[in-house]
């Protein structure tokens, strides 16, 4: 009997580690970031800001669950900047939990004249992506939704490798497969900032889901970012095991 009880007691401490091995984490690039594992990294540029030095203190990655930080920064030296903070968040998706991560793209104008600025959100190929799609702002590897975002955008340009010709404006719809795994694409917006006037950006990326389980884009519609950051914050207060 008391063996059978050890057994039950490890079975379940095995399915226990198992359950938060599964959350996954998020790998930080230089003004972007990428779920571990994945076969994209998401990257942003900005038209009329350079990149500035990176803000995540020597971290290569985030564990889920992670409060907010700083990948990347942009300025123009003129007083308009714009920085990129993301958090990893535990999320109940259907019956179980997955792991999201949260971003907020935030444009700010300390100037004294308007700001105009492209942003540009990419997917690159993080190992080989077959198939790629953007329709209403979102986009999609192999039918599976990979990054939404809560902003409007002007579309996206969407290519079948690095060298392949590409639609000269965006499109509200796109899709292109290639072969060789080298699909990539941009989503574009355009950005006017009076001046003092601060603009946010946000994009939900799925980190790890459960298996079995891909939500349709009403579900990530229906969340908000603010909510996913403070729940973020909450679950590495209270330890791994917090929830939303």
């Amino acid at each position: 009997m008391r063996g059978l009880l050890l057994g039950c007691l490890l079975l379940f401490c095995a399915a226990l580690a198992c359950a938060e091995e599964s959350l996954g984490s998020l790998r930080l690039l230089s003004g972007g970031f990428a779920p571990e594992g994945a076969s994209f990294r998401v990257e942003v540029e900005f038209s009329g800001l350079k990149a500035t030095s990176r803000e995540t203190k020597g971290l290569s990655s985030l564990a889920v669950p992670a409060s907010a930080v700083r990948v990347g920064g942009w300025a123009d030296g003129n007083g308009a900047t714009a920085w990129l903070e993301v958090s990893c968040v535990k999320w109940p998706i259907g019956l179980y939990d997955g792991s999201l991560a949260a971003a907020h793209l935030v444009v700010a104008n300390a100037s004294a004249v308007p700001v105009h600025a492209t942003l540009s959100v990419r997917i690159s190929p993080q190992g080989e992506i077959h198939a790629l799609s953007f329709e209403k702002h979102a986009f999609l590897v192999d039918g599976r939704l990979i990054l939404i975002s809560d902003t409007p955008s002007r579309g996206a340009i969407l290519a079948e490798s690095p060298f392949a010709s590409r639609p000269l404006s965006p499109q509200d719809q796109a899709h292109v497969e290639s072969v060789r795994g080298e699909c990539r694409g941009e989503m574009l917006y355009d950005l006017t900032l009076a001046p003092g006037q601060t603009q946010t950006l946000g994009l939900i990326c799925p980190i790890r889901l459960p298996k079995g389980s891909e939500p349709d884009l009403d579900f990530y519609r229906a969340l908000k970012l603010e909510e996913l950051f403070d729940a973020a914050q909450k679950q590495v207060g209270a330890g791994s095991n917090g929830k939303p």
